[in-house]
């Protein structure tokens, strides 16, 4: 008999839990995922997908909840039926009656754990690979809506295109601009530096899409002769003349980010014995190693105007730069300043790039200041050097004929590749050893600063943020279980049959557990807080959750 009772229950506990579980789960899709991707900009089919990848995190916060809920409602209707009174009365205890609902709660544990900590985490790294979505999101909001606008830290990008050719990659009655916001300065005497806006616009222009894994997805805007406008400072070698063009490189992401909520539960302790393995970690730390780099150059460039002669490293293709300068320093950004200064006749002597092609020299610019900078690419995130002159800037064009009349106006060359000696010195440095001993192999003020600030600031949060994600997970997965347990106990004691008074009684546990893990996980990231009263909270919550079924159980047991 006792058999026969088991597979009744199970049997509608199994119907109530996934009747519940599909409730749940498309209510809080459509509330959580769905609306605010389509708010994006994405097409109902990117949606669709995005829906898939983010199914397995959704079902592991749905399952227990779904399964506390059909817990509650059958017994609480098997209570309030006299089935019950009538199991009693045949000699079987409460407490055997509540073992299908038992395995069911060990069975959602298993099932949540293993959602939480291998299947979302790898459904997650496929929707990263999934790079076309990048693509069908610009297009999508470009022919929707005629722009996009993109903000990312302290850069916003604002694109509008008249008319849109996926099929070519191609943009028609284009305008773009990049903004960037003033870098506040770390002296209150000194006001901000570094904002300023560009704007393009041109006839047309082609897309190229960028997925490298170096970070971010990118969308390089190569327009067709640009007129271009600058207010303020030249805020970014992203968007500047370049061979005559003026390129935009807009970063995009997908909105599933890499987080430690997105983890696997081996990342996540891999991440937390070496945060360098962190993508954002890395990726500063690659900055880094590109100042670095800026900083050796600069050096050289420096020593090489210091000594009276030419710096010529620099090529780029068939073309070979040589740089001399009066003077030249380098500054806190690890750049190389070129400046120009009085002659012994009292002439000013100029900054001067000469250009040689294949040998040969074909153009010679002059002007009053100038400079050497290591930046990352645009299109490829590497290190790349860019040179630039300003002030009274007079470029004269050298051909077999002679010389030609000479032009005013703005001169730059970006993307030229880092020479060989300098980054293969720069290549040495280990990212971990650069973490670990800055001073080892830099003495520029801006490097250390950045270092140790990933020192007491960005890793102690990453830190906090693992430690908060592996507590939450393993109480969690423990929670779930207790809910089952409470929540089957409540439908008896209570005989919540009705669909309100069931749906009432099962909320209270979950409500409770939910509570507490989320303020636990918010005071352990808090860098004010002491991270024990982070993990006091989720533990206290799972322990009280224990010991409120100890004394539920223990009262069945006495009936």
């Amino acid at each position: 008999m006792l058999r026969t009772l088991h597979g009744y229950l199970t049997r509608d506990l199994l119907k109530a839990t996934i009747l519940s579980l599909v409730s749940f789960t498309l209510v809080m899709t459509v509330l959580a995922i769905i609306q605010p991707l389509r708010k994006m900009g994405l097409a109902g089919t990117q949606v669709l997908k995005l829906f898939a990848f983010t199914l397995p995190i959704v079902l592991s916060l749905t399952l227990p909840i779904g399964t506390l809920f059909a817990a509650t409602l059958v017994y609480g209707r098997f209570s309030q039926d006299n089935e019950l009174l009538a199991s009693r009365a045949s000699g079987i205890s409460t407490r055997a009656l509540l073992r299908p609902a038992l395995v069911l709660g060990a069975v959602v544990t298993v099932l949540c754990l293993t959602l939480s900590n291998l299947v979302a985490p790898e459904v997650a790294a496929i929707a990263g690979r999934a790079k076309g979505e990048v693509r069908g999101f610009v297009y999508h909001r470009l022919k929707s809506r005629g722009h996009i606008d993109h903000s990312q830290k302290r850069r916003r990008y604002v694109v509008h295109a008249d008319l849109v050719d996926a099929d070519n990659d191609t943009l028609y009655g284009v305008m773009y601009a990049q903004i960037r916001d003033p870098k506040p300065s770390k002296d209150p005497n000194k006001p901000p530096k570094g904002g300023g806006v560009v704007v393009a616009s041109a006839s047309w222009a082609y897309l190229e899409f960028i997925h490298d894994g170096s970070g971010p997805s990118r969308v390089v805007i190569v327009p067709n002769e640009p007129s271009i406008v600058r207010l303020g400072e030249n805020i970014a070698p992203t968007l500047s003349p370049d061979m005559g063009t003026a390129r935009l490189v807009l970063p995009l992401e997908l909105p599933i980010e890499e987080k430690p909520s997105w983890f696997s539960w081996h990342k996540l302790l891999a991440t937390l014995a070496q945060p360098t393995l962190h993508s954002e970690v890395g990726r500063k730390l690659e900055s880094i190693k590109q100042l670095i780099c800026s900083d050796l150059l600069a050096k050289a460039v420096v020593d090489a105007v210091k000594a009276g002669r030419p710096y010529g490293e620099l090529a780029k293709g068939d073309e070979t730069y040589h740089v001399r300068a009066p003077a030249a320093e380098q500054n806190d950004e690890g750049e190389a300043v070129l400046a120009a200064t009085p002659g012994p006749d009292g002439k000013l002597r100029l900054v001067t790039i000469e250009v040689h092609r294949r040998g040969r020299l074909v153009e010679r610019v002059t002007a009053r200041s100038g400079k050497v900078v290591v930046g990352p690419s645009a299109t490829t995130r590497r290190p790349h050097v860019s040179l630039t002159l300003q002030g009274e800037v007079t470029t004269v064009f050298i051909g077999p004929e002679g010389e030609r009349p000479p032009r005013r106006g703005e001169w730059g060359r970006g993307e030229i590749p880092v020479p060989a000696a300098v980054s293969e010195r720069a290549g040495q440095i280990g990212l971990f050893d650069l973490y670990d001993r800055p001073e080892q192999f830099t003495q520029n003020r801006r490097i250390i600063e950045d270092i140790n600030e990933l020192r007491t600031t960005r890793i102690p949060r990453l830190r906090s943020a693992l430690i908060a994600e592996l507590h939450v997970r393993v109480a969690y997965g423990l929670s779930c279980f207790l809910m089952v347990a409470m929540g089957a106990a409540l439908g008896t004691i209570f005989r919540g049959g009705q669909f309100l008074s069931a749906f009432a009684i099962s909320s209270v546990p979950a409500v409770l557990v939910f509570a507490m893990l989320l303020m636990g996980r918010e005071m352990i990231r808090n860098p004010d807080v002491e991270a024990a009263y982070g993990l006091a909270a989720i533990w206290g919550g799972i322990v009280a959750m224990l010991l409120a079924n100890v004394a539920v159980y223990w009262r069945l047991g006495r009936r």
